[in-house]
């Protein structure tokens, strides 16, 4: 199976999400993009494959988030990812991926079926994309662009979206396949809400999701090694306690 993970870290020494998580997988490349030369570094010494991108480093946190969006989301324009058959992009905060999850489900929803993106439900926030924007107050980052994600939403409303769905998805971890005829289209349109939205691509993903709906599969089922379900969630828990107190 031509697959690949990739994930990515830009900005300063002092950002909060310098972080190596553990590779998931030798079976299949591993990429982990950084514009910060001590990260690369430091990946010298792992398993991940480093690539260094020469943007330089900004000390604003939304700055250097909104630096890795291009890799995050267009992964068809970048030379070292455009050439794998699937992508599945981590946040660099997440562990104890399964691999056997990851390639059952390109087998079921990409191979025996035609779907582009495969994303999970999220776990605790619901129906409506003033839920996820209520979520995002909590930290200061999404704060500062409040009003702009406000006026984002409200100009999807008068392009006639909804702003409820069945299936609000959560965007840290994404399989992607590049095969698929959408795939790109959705890919650049994402790039482009999130230029007019924010930081925040939970949210824009919202709407881009019901654009795209019958090529996306949200799916409910956990992404992690079983035994390591709890520990991944107090993880991702301390992490974000962590984060709110620091920005």
């Amino acid at each position: 199976m031509d697959l690949a993970f990739y994930t990515y870290f830009y900005g300063s020494n002092n950002n909060p999400a310098f972080y190596i998580p553990e590779i998931p997988t030798l079976k299949y490349k591993c990429y982990y993009f950084t514009n910060n030369m001590n990260m690369f570094n430091l990946l010298k010494n792992s398993n991940w494959i480093p690539i260094f991108d020469n943007k330089p480093i900004n000390e604003n946190l939304i700055a250097s988030c909104m630096d890795g969006k291009d890799i995050k989301v267009l992964p068809h324009k970048n030379d070292v990812l455009q050439s794998h058959s699937y992508l599945c992009y981590l946040d660099n905060k997440l562990i104890h991926i399964d691999i056997d999850f990851v390639e059952r489900y390109i087998n079921n929803y990409f191979i025996q079926q035609n779907y582009a993106l495969l994303l999970r439900v999220h776990q605790f926030v619901h129906e409506s994309v003033w839920n996820e924007f209520k979520e995002s107050m909590l930290q200061e980052r999404y704060r500062i662009q409040s009003d702009q994600y406000r006026q984002y939403i409200k100009s999807q409303l008068d392009n006639g979206l909804s702003e409820t769905t069945p299936t609000h998805c959560t965007c840290n971890f994404i399989i992607r396949n590049m095969k698929h005829e959408k795939i790109n289209s959705i890919n650049e349109t994402w790039y482009q809400h999130i230029q007019e939205c924010g930081i925040q691509d939970q949210i824009s993903f919202f709407f881009v999701k019901q654009i795209y709906e019958s090529y996306i599969f949200p799916y409910t089922e956990s992404q992690y090694k079983q035994h390591q379900n709890r520990q991944q969630y107090n993880m991702m828990s301390l992490i974000n306690n962590v984060t709110r107190i620091v920005m």
